[in-house]
């Protein structure tokens, strides 16, 4: 049984050689595609690497993001808490500048002397015309009021305002009472019209 068995075997394997002989003979030349096939298999060993190694690179930088965070909170601690600026103005004035406005001061001053020496000289010269045109009973009146005026200037100063002030106050009463009595006839005409 077992040679029977042998023979079968060998009988089948025998076809299948002539059957692949047979097809072999029938299928064109298949081009020859070792070389190439094995650059494949080089660049997909090369490939398998790089896929295996890429977990390393795609790895998230816990590190740098943990830096990060901690200048970001610096950062916002510095914000909340601005620094304290103190702004001081200097005024630069230059000594042209003070000198001009010296000289302006001064110049102001001159001529407000000037007036007030002017408004002195005039009544000076008015005050002596008086004396030149007087006559004998006017002089002895104007070297009273010269004498009282040095011996008591102040005192002769304000007697002379008061003096002009009752005079403004009378005046002012002449003047309402002119008012009210122009007032009563203008009102005693109308009454002459109406009866």
């Amino acid at each position: 049984m077992n040679e029977l068995l042998l023979q079968t075997i060998v009988d089948k394997l025998n076809k299948v050689d002539e059957g692949i002989q047979h097809m072999n003979s029938a299928a064109p030349q298949m081009p020859d595609y070792i070389e190439q096939l094995k650059n494949v298999g080089t660049s997909l060993e090369q490939i398998k690497t790089d896929v295996v190694g890429m977990p390393e690179r795609l790895k998230f930088p816990t590190a740098a993001v943990y830096a990060l965070s901690q200048n970001l909170e610096i950062n916002n601690d510095l914000l909340k808490r601005p620094p304290v600026q103190e702004i001081r103005h200097h005024h630069h004035v230059r000594a042209g500048l003070i000198l001009s406005a010296c000289l302006f001061l001064w110049t102001v001053w001159l001529f407000n002397m000037r007036s007030i020496l002017q408004a002195y000289k005039a009544g000076d010269i008015k005050y002596r015309y008086i004396q030149l045109q007087a006559g004998k009973p006017l002089r002895p009146f104007l070297s009273t009021i010269d004498s009282l005026y040095h011996v008591h200037p102040q005192a002769f100063r304000d007697s002379v305002v008061q003096w002009e002030e009752e005079r403004q106050r009378i005046a002012a009463m002449l003047h309402e009472a002119k008012e009210k009595e122009e007032e009563a006839i203008r009102l005693r005409n109308k009454a002459g019209k109406i009866r």
